[in-house]
Parts: C-alpha cells; sequence; structure tokens
C-alpha cells in the first residue's frame, strides 16, 4: 500500500487527471467486453472453418492488448499514490488521514468532486458522505522549524 496521504484538496486536484485515465480503462473494458462476446460466438459456431481460426487468434491478440492497456493505466493511477477500487464503474480511493487515522477518500468517475469516504477495510457501498472537511485536513503533519 502506498505511503502517500492526500488532502482533501490535493485529492480533488487530481480529479482531471484521474477522470481522463478512468475514462480511457472504462473504454478498454467495454471494449474487452465487445471483443470476448465475438470471439465466444465465433468459437462456439459448429460451422467455422480453419480459415476462421486467423480471425479468433486477432482478436484474442487484440484481447491481450486491451488488456495490457488496461493495466497500464491502473499502474498510472498507483504511480499517482491512488488505487483503483472498481475499473468497471470507474471507482478509485485515495488514502488520507480522518482523525489520525489511515482511510480512503472514495471517487467515481462521474462525480464532480471527492465527496465520500470508507474505512480501508469497506468499500464503495460502505461510503460515508465527507461532513467535516476540516477532519481531511490533518492529512499532512505540519513542518516543526
Amino acid at each position: 500500500m502506498s505511503n502517500k496521504l492526500f488532502s482533501l484538496q490535493e485529492a480533488n486536484r487530481l480529479l482531471p487527471l484521474l477522470r481522463r485515465i478512468m475514462k480511457d480503462i472504462t473504454a478498454c473494458w467495454e471494449r474487452i467486453i465487445y471483443k470476448r462476446t465475438e470471439l465466444e460466438c465465433l468459437e462456439k459456431d459448429p460451422t467455422i472453418h480453419g480459415s476462421i481460426e486467423k480471425v479468433i487468434q486477432a482478436i484474442k491478440g487484440e484481447l491481450n492488448y486491451l488488456l495490457d492497456k488496461i493495466n497500464h493505466y491502473i499502474k498510472e493511477v498507483e504511480d499517482l499514490g491512488c488505487f483503483v477500487e472498481e475499473f468497471k464503474r470507474g471507482i478509485v480511493n485515495v488514502p488520507t488521514l480522518y482523525h489520525g487515522r489511515k482511510v480512503f477518500l472514495c471517487w467515481k468517475v462521474d462525480e464532480e468532486s471527492v465527496e465520500y469516504w470508507h474505512k480501508l477495510d469497506e468499500g464503495f457501498n460502505d461510503r460515508r458522505r465527507i461532513r467535516n472537511t476540516a477532519a481531511f485536513l490533518g492529512a499532512r503533519p505540519p513542518v516543526v522549524r
């Protein structure tokens, strides 16, 4: 797990980039579903002859390529210090501190800003609306001079 912690403001500043990456991920996923369906139909068709094998192999190659792309996009999110909770719906977790304990800010690609959080052992369905934004500002320890 990443050691990087974000304030609520920092998380919101990441959203334009996260939104682009998550839209790329969901677009890849939709293409994968389409290609998987196409492949299943071809493989189940008893009338298929050997000549279609090249088409099947091309589809399998494209599926592998799309899966590699999704993995690359997920790594981009992780390199930012965040975590993809669910790429099908575009859900990202951003680590922060809430009253001194590590939790996740939880954001979904169609949301304008980060407005929810959940504990580390919880998921999207357990998230709570942020009521006290000041509780998340402690993500960075004060600088002692």
